[in-house]
Protein backbone atom coordinates (compact mmCIF):
# COMPACT_ATOMS: atom_id res chain seq x y z
CA UNK A 1 0.00 0.00 0.00
CA UNK A 2 1.60 3.81 -1.12
CA UNK A 3 -0.08 6.80 -0.45
CA UNK A 4 -3.08 5.20 1.40
CA UNK A 5 -5.13 3.24 -1.50
CA UNK A 6 -4.60 -0.46 -1.60
CA UNK A 7 -5.67 -3.15 -4.81
CA UNK A 8 -9.25 -4.53 -4.96
CA UNK A 9 -9.19 -6.24 -8.35
CA UNK A 10 -7.47 -6.00 -11.63
CA UNK A 11 -10.33 -6.27 -14.05
CA UNK A 12 -8.09 -7.79 -16.74
CA UNK A 13 -8.66 -7.77 -20.91
CA UNK A 14 -6.94 -8.34 -24.10
CA UNK A 15 -4.84 -5.48 -25.72
CA UNK A 16 -6.37 -6.10 -28.23
CA UNK A 17 -10.20 -5.54 -26.78
CA UNK A 18 -10.21 -2.50 -24.20
CA UNK A 19 -12.92 -1.50 -21.53
CA UNK A 20 -15.42 0.94 -23.02
CA UNK A 21 -17.48 1.55 -20.39
CA UNK A 22 -17.68 1.14 -16.56
CA UNK A 23 -19.73 1.92 -13.76
CA UNK A 24 -19.52 1.69 -9.54
CA UNK A 25 -21.06 1.74 -6.80
CA UNK A 26 -19.92 0.94 -3.13
CA UNK A 27 -20.75 -2.94 -4.23
CA UNK A 28 -20.58 -3.25 -7.67
CA UNK A 29 -17.99 -2.80 -10.55
CA UNK A 30 -19.83 -3.16 -13.66
CA UNK A 31 -17.75 -2.84 -17.22
CA UNK A 32 -17.74 -3.75 -20.75
CA UNK A 33 -15.75 -3.83 -23.27
CA UNK A 34 -15.47 -3.04 -27.34
CA UNK A 35 -15.50 -6.69 -28.39
CA UNK A 36 -18.80 -7.13 -26.44
CA UNK A 37 -17.62 -8.56 -23.12
CA UNK A 38 -19.13 -7.42 -20.25
CA UNK A 39 -19.85 -8.25 -16.29
CA UNK A 40 -19.57 -6.75 -13.05
CA UNK A 41 -16.94 -7.43 -9.75
CA UNK A 42 -18.87 -7.95 -6.48
CA UNK A 43 -16.92 -6.12 -4.11
CA UNK A 44 -17.64 -7.54 -0.64
CA UNK A 45 -17.96 -11.17 -1.82
CA UNK A 46 -14.83 -10.49 -4.03
CA UNK A 47 -16.67 -12.58 -6.75
CA UNK A 48 -16.33 -11.99 -11.08
CA UNK A 49 -19.73 -12.44 -12.42
CA UNK A 50 -19.35 -12.71 -16.66
CA UNK A 51 -22.58 -11.73 -18.16
CA UNK A 52 -21.73 -11.77 -21.82
CA UNK A 53 -18.19 -13.24 -23.42
CA UNK A 54 -19.20 -11.81 -26.62
CA UNK A 55 -21.64 -9.49 -28.49
CA UNK A 56 -22.27 -8.68 -31.81
CA UNK A 57 -21.59 -5.36 -31.26
CA UNK A 58 -19.47 -3.40 -28.56
CA UNK A 59 -20.91 -1.99 -24.83
CA UNK A 60 -21.24 1.33 -25.06
CA UNK A 61 -22.63 2.06 -22.13
CA UNK A 62 -22.70 0.73 -18.46
CA UNK A 63 -25.50 1.56 -15.29
CA UNK A 64 -25.80 0.67 -12.15
CA UNK A 65 -29.61 1.47 -10.90
CA UNK A 66 -30.44 0.10 -7.75
CA UNK A 67 -30.96 -4.01 -7.95
CA UNK A 68 -30.79 -3.36 -11.90
CA UNK A 69 -27.80 -3.48 -14.15
CA UNK A 70 -28.14 -1.48 -17.74
CA UNK A 71 -26.02 -2.70 -20.64
CA UNK A 72 -26.15 -1.07 -24.07
CA UNK A 73 -24.66 -2.88 -26.80
CA UNK A 74 -24.07 -0.78 -29.32
CA UNK A 75 -26.91 1.09 -30.98
CA UNK A 76 -28.64 -3.09 -31.09
CA UNK A 77 -30.01 -3.51 -27.71
CA UNK A 78 -30.01 -2.87 -23.46
CA UNK A 79 -29.54 -6.12 -21.34
CA UNK A 80 -31.37 -5.16 -18.19
CA UNK A 81 -29.29 -8.06 -15.68
CA UNK A 82 -30.56 -8.48 -12.54
CA UNK A 83 -27.99 -7.61 -9.50
CA UNK A 84 -27.51 -10.90 -7.46
CA UNK A 85 -24.28 -13.55 -7.06
CA UNK A 86 -25.86 -15.37 -10.15
CA UNK A 87 -26.12 -14.36 -13.36
CA UNK A 88 -29.69 -13.21 -15.03
CA UNK A 89 -30.69 -11.37 -17.91
CA UNK A 90 -34.02 -10.33 -17.11
CA UNK A 91 -34.78 -8.44 -20.36
CA UNK A 92 -33.61 -7.96 -23.36
CA UNK A 93 -34.71 -4.38 -25.27
CA UNK A 94 -34.16 -4.60 -28.63
CA UNK A 95 -33.66 -1.74 -30.92
CA UNK A 96 -34.64 -3.23 -34.17
CA UNK A 97 -37.55 -4.89 -35.56
CA UNK A 98 -35.79 -6.41 -38.90
CA UNK A 99 -31.78 -7.59 -38.19
CA UNK A 100 -31.21 -6.30 -41.48
CA UNK A 101 -32.07 -2.68 -40.57
CA UNK A 102 -30.05 -2.75 -37.73
CA UNK A 103 -26.78 -3.71 -39.77
CA UNK A 104 -27.71 -1.00 -42.55
CA UNK A 105 -26.96 1.75 -40.11
CA UNK A 106 -24.93 0.44 -36.75
CA UNK A 107 -21.48 1.43 -38.49
CA UNK A 108 -22.41 5.36 -38.62
CA UNK A 109 -24.80 4.96 -35.66
CA UNK A 110 -23.73 6.77 -32.31
CA UNK A 111 -24.93 5.95 -28.43
CA UNK A 112 -24.80 7.65 -25.55
CA UNK A 113 -26.58 6.48 -22.53
CA UNK A 114 -28.25 8.42 -19.26
CA UNK A 115 -30.13 7.00 -16.22
CA UNK A 116 -32.54 4.76 -18.40
CA UNK A 117 -32.61 7.06 -21.63
CA UNK A 118 -30.67 5.41 -24.57
CA UNK A 119 -29.54 8.54 -27.21
CA UNK A 120 -28.42 7.94 -30.44
CA UNK A 121 -27.70 9.73 -33.89
CA UNK A 122 -27.35 7.83 -36.86
CA UNK A 123 -24.31 10.06 -38.64
CA UNK A 124 -22.74 11.23 -42.19
CA UNK A 125 -19.12 9.89 -41.52
CA UNK A 126 -16.17 11.25 -43.56
CA UNK A 127 -14.46 8.88 -46.09
CA UNK A 128 -11.11 8.51 -44.90
CA UNK A 129 -9.39 10.96 -47.90
CA UNK A 130 -12.26 13.16 -47.22
CA UNK A 131 -11.06 16.71 -45.27
CA UNK A 132 -13.56 19.13 -45.82
CA UNK A 133 -16.14 19.81 -43.15
CA UNK A 134 -20.00 19.76 -44.53
CA UNK A 135 -23.47 20.23 -42.49
CA UNK A 136 -25.48 17.46 -42.64
CA UNK A 137 -29.25 16.19 -41.80
CA UNK A 138 -28.79 13.74 -38.88
CA UNK A 139 -31.81 11.88 -37.34
CA UNK A 140 -31.54 11.01 -33.32
CA UNK A 141 -33.85 8.93 -31.38
CA UNK A 142 -34.04 8.69 -27.75
CA UNK A 143 -35.59 5.48 -26.11
CA UNK A 144 -36.97 5.02 -22.39
CA UNK A 145 -35.78 2.11 -21.53
CA UNK A 146 -38.35 1.32 -18.68
CA UNK A 147 -41.12 2.64 -20.02
CA UNK A 148 -40.20 1.72 -24.11
CA UNK A 149 -40.99 4.61 -25.64
CA UNK A 150 -39.23 6.72 -27.68
CA UNK A 151 -39.01 10.07 -29.34
CA UNK A 152 -37.55 11.21 -32.59
CA UNK A 153 -35.96 14.17 -34.13
CA UNK A 154 -33.17 15.89 -36.56
CA UNK A 155 -30.46 17.89 -36.47
CA UNK A 156 -27.68 19.89 -38.27
CA UNK A 157 -24.25 18.41 -37.58
CA UNK A 158 -20.97 18.80 -38.96
CA UNK A 159 -19.28 15.47 -40.48
CA UNK A 160 -16.45 15.88 -37.94
CA UNK A 161 -17.80 16.08 -34.59
CA UNK A 162 -16.83 15.05 -30.96
CA UNK A 163 -19.30 14.18 -28.43
CA UNK A 164 -19.17 14.72 -24.59
CA UNK A 165 -22.08 14.26 -22.67
CA UNK A 166 -25.69 13.29 -22.61
CA UNK A 167 -27.69 14.17 -20.06
CA UNK A 168 -31.44 13.36 -20.96
CA UNK A 169 -32.00 17.01 -21.98
CA UNK A 170 -29.38 17.83 -23.77
CA UNK A 171 -26.15 17.06 -25.58
CA UNK A 172 -23.00 18.63 -25.77
CA UNK A 173 -20.45 18.21 -28.44
CA UNK A 174 -17.96 20.44 -30.49
CA UNK A 175 -17.61 20.75 -34.39
CA UNK A 176 -14.81 21.00 -36.54
CA UNK A 177 -15.02 22.71 -39.98
CA UNK A 178 -11.06 24.78 -40.03
CA UNK A 179 -8.28 26.00 -37.80
CA UNK A 180 -10.33 29.31 -37.30
CA UNK A 181 -13.84 27.60 -37.05
CA UNK A 182 -14.91 25.08 -33.97
CA UNK A 183 -17.79 25.25 -32.28
CA UNK A 184 -18.96 24.28 -28.90
CA UNK A 185 -22.58 23.04 -29.10
CA UNK A 186 -24.86 22.70 -26.33
CA UNK A 187 -28.30 20.76 -28.28
CA UNK A 188 -31.86 20.80 -26.72
CA UNK A 189 -33.84 17.95 -27.62
CA UNK A 190 -37.26 19.14 -26.06
CA UNK A 191 -37.01 22.54 -28.68
CA UNK A 192 -34.83 20.50 -30.88
CA UNK A 193 -32.88 23.87 -31.29
CA UNK A 194 -28.98 24.21 -30.46
CA UNK A 195 -28.90 26.23 -26.45
CA UNK A 196 -25.99 27.62 -27.14
CA UNK A 197 -23.36 27.39 -30.30
CA UNK A 198 -20.30 28.87 -29.64
CA UNK A 199 -17.31 30.08 -31.25
CA UNK A 200 -14.46 28.67 -29.81
CA UNK A 201 -11.52 30.41 -31.72
CA UNK A 202 -13.68 34.20 -31.52
CA UNK A 203 -14.79 33.88 -27.86
CA UNK A 204 -13.26 36.53 -25.55
CA UNK A 205 -11.65 33.37 -24.29
CA UNK A 206 -10.08 32.13 -27.38
CA UNK A 207 -10.32 28.67 -26.54
CA UNK A 208 -9.16 26.06 -28.43
CA UNK A 209 -8.99 22.60 -28.09
CA UNK A 210 -11.46 20.86 -25.98
CA UNK A 211 -10.58 17.51 -24.44
CA UNK A 212 -13.31 16.84 -22.04
CA UNK A 213 -16.80 18.36 -21.16
CA UNK A 214 -19.53 17.18 -18.58
CA UNK A 215 -22.55 18.19 -17.37
CA UNK A 216 -21.98 18.83 -13.52
CA UNK A 217 -25.29 19.87 -11.06
CA UNK A 218 -27.75 22.22 -11.89
CA UNK A 219 -27.22 24.14 -15.75
CA UNK A 220 -23.13 24.01 -15.15
CA UNK A 221 -20.51 21.78 -17.09
CA UNK A 222 -17.21 21.37 -16.59
CA UNK A 223 -14.13 21.25 -19.26
CA UNK A 224 -11.16 20.51 -20.11
CA UNK A 225 -9.37 22.97 -22.52
CA UNK A 226 -5.47 23.23 -24.22
CA UNK A 227 -5.14 19.72 -22.17
CA UNK A 228 -4.58 20.99 -18.95
CA UNK A 229 -6.69 24.29 -18.55
CA UNK A 230 -10.37 23.02 -16.18
CA UNK A 231 -12.90 25.01 -16.02
CA UNK A 232 -17.04 25.48 -14.62
CA UNK A 233 -19.32 27.47 -16.87
CA UNK A 234 -23.11 27.82 -16.96
CA UNK A 235 -25.02 27.05 -19.80
CA UNK A 236 -24.04 31.03 -21.46
CA UNK A 237 -20.54 30.03 -21.50
CA UNK A 238 -19.77 32.12 -18.74
CA UNK A 239 -16.99 31.33 -16.64
CA UNK A 240 -17.76 30.30 -12.64
CA UNK A 241 -14.34 28.50 -11.68
CA UNK A 242 -10.79 28.02 -13.37
CA UNK A 243 -7.72 26.03 -12.44
CA UNK A 244 -4.96 24.75 -14.04
CA UNK A 245 -3.94 20.81 -13.73
CA UNK A 246 -0.87 20.83 -11.78
CA UNK A 247 0.13 17.44 -13.96
CA UNK A 248 0.32 16.33 -17.10
CA UNK A 249 -1.54 15.87 -19.88
CA UNK A 250 -5.72 15.20 -18.77
CA UNK A 251 -6.97 11.74 -20.20
CA UNK A 252 -10.37 11.02 -18.30
CA UNK A 253 -12.34 12.58 -15.13
CA UNK A 254 -14.87 11.92 -13.21
CA UNK A 255 -17.72 14.34 -11.14
CA UNK A 256 -19.49 13.89 -8.06
CA UNK A 257 -21.71 16.55 -6.80
CA UNK A 258 -23.53 16.47 -3.64
CA UNK A 259 -26.76 18.15 -2.69
CA UNK A 260 -25.07 21.64 -1.76
CA UNK A 261 -24.33 21.39 -5.56
CA UNK A 262 -20.43 21.43 -5.10
CA UNK A 263 -18.10 19.68 -6.83
CA UNK A 264 -15.79 16.71 -6.59
CA UNK A 265 -13.87 16.33 -9.69
CA UNK A 266 -10.99 13.21 -10.01
CA UNK A 267 -8.78 13.89 -12.64
CA UNK A 268 -6.45 11.04 -14.87
CA UNK A 269 -3.75 11.86 -16.93
CA UNK A 270 -1.05 10.61 -18.89
CA UNK A 271 1.43 10.28 -16.93
CA UNK A 272 -0.88 7.42 -14.26
CA UNK A 273 -1.17 10.81 -11.81
CA UNK A 274 -4.64 10.68 -10.11
CA UNK A 275 -6.32 14.14 -8.59
CA UNK A 276 -9.25 14.98 -6.68
CA UNK A 277 -10.31 18.47 -7.12
CA UNK A 278 -12.63 20.24 -4.71
CA UNK A 279 -15.27 22.84 -5.62
CA UNK A 280 -15.66 23.87 -2.05
CA UNK A 281 -12.04 24.77 -1.11
CA UNK A 282 -11.28 25.41 -5.50
CA UNK A 283 -8.06 23.15 -3.90
CA UNK A 284 -6.69 20.35 -6.42
CA UNK A 285 -5.11 17.62 -4.64
CA UNK A 286 -2.43 14.73 -5.54
CA UNK A 287 -3.80 11.24 -4.97
CA UNK A 288 -1.07 8.52 -6.17
CA UNK A 289 0.66 8.15 -9.70
CA UNK A 290 -0.77 4.26 -10.72
CA UNK A 291 2.14 3.17 -12.10
CA UNK A 292 4.04 3.28 -8.63
CA UNK A 293 1.74 1.62 -6.19
CA UNK A 294 2.96 -0.84 -4.24
CA UNK A 295 -0.29 -2.72 -4.41
CA UNK A 296 0.34 -3.92 -8.29
CA UNK A 297 2.67 -6.58 -9.66
CA UNK A 298 5.64 -4.87 -10.81
CA UNK A 299 5.17 -7.45 -13.58
CA UNK A 300 2.03 -5.35 -14.71
CA UNK A 301 4.28 -1.94 -13.44
CA UNK A 302 6.83 -2.87 -16.33
CA UNK A 303 3.66 -2.44 -19.09
CA UNK A 304 2.83 0.81 -20.43
CA UNK A 305 -1.12 2.11 -19.00
CA UNK A 306 -1.90 4.29 -21.45
CA UNK A 307 0.00 3.77 -25.02
CA UNK A 308 -2.85 2.28 -26.75
CA UNK A 309 -4.57 5.48 -27.57
CA UNK A 310 -7.71 4.27 -26.94
CA UNK A 311 -10.34 6.11 -24.36
CA UNK A 312 -9.77 5.32 -21.12
CA UNK A 313 -12.44 6.19 -17.75
CA UNK A 314 -11.93 6.99 -14.41
CA UNK A 315 -14.56 6.61 -11.74
CA UNK A 316 -15.09 7.06 -8.15
CA UNK A 317 -17.26 6.57 -5.33
CA UNK A 318 -16.95 7.26 -1.76
CA UNK A 319 -13.33 6.05 -0.88
CA UNK A 320 -13.51 3.20 -4.40
CA UNK A 321 -11.76 4.21 -7.82
CA UNK A 322 -11.66 2.42 -10.66
CA UNK A 323 -9.19 3.21 -13.61
CA UNK A 324 -9.50 1.82 -17.20
CA UNK A 325 -5.83 0.74 -18.73
CA UNK A 326 -4.45 -1.01 -21.63
CA UNK A 327 -4.14 -3.55 -19.03
CA UNK A 328 -7.44 -3.66 -17.98
CA UNK A 329 -9.03 -2.24 -15.28
CA UNK A 330 -8.12 -1.06 -11.53
CA UNK A 331 -10.09 -0.88 -8.94
CA UNK A 332 -8.56 0.64 -5.74
CA UNK A 333 -9.63 1.10 -1.56
CA UNK A 334 -8.84 4.25 0.39
CA UNK A 335 -7.38 3.01 3.38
Amino acid sequence: MEHGYSLIKQIKIYNTDPISSIDLNEEILLFGTMLGYCGYYIIPEEKLIKISDREDEHICATKIKKNKLYIGVGDEKIMIVEKNPIKKIINEIQNYDDESDHFKVCEKTYCMFNDNLLFSIELSIPKDDEKKATINQCDWNIKNIDKGKSFKGRMEISNFWAPFDFNGKYLIFVEFFDDNKRFFDIYSFYNETFFQKINLKTSKEHIGHISHAKFCGKNKIFLVHSYKICQIRDFNFKLIKEFEHQGNEIIAIDIYTNKKEYMEIILLDINCDVYLYKEKDNNEKYLFNLHKLDCIEEQIKQQKFFSMGFPYYIKFHKKLIAITTDQGCFLLKEE
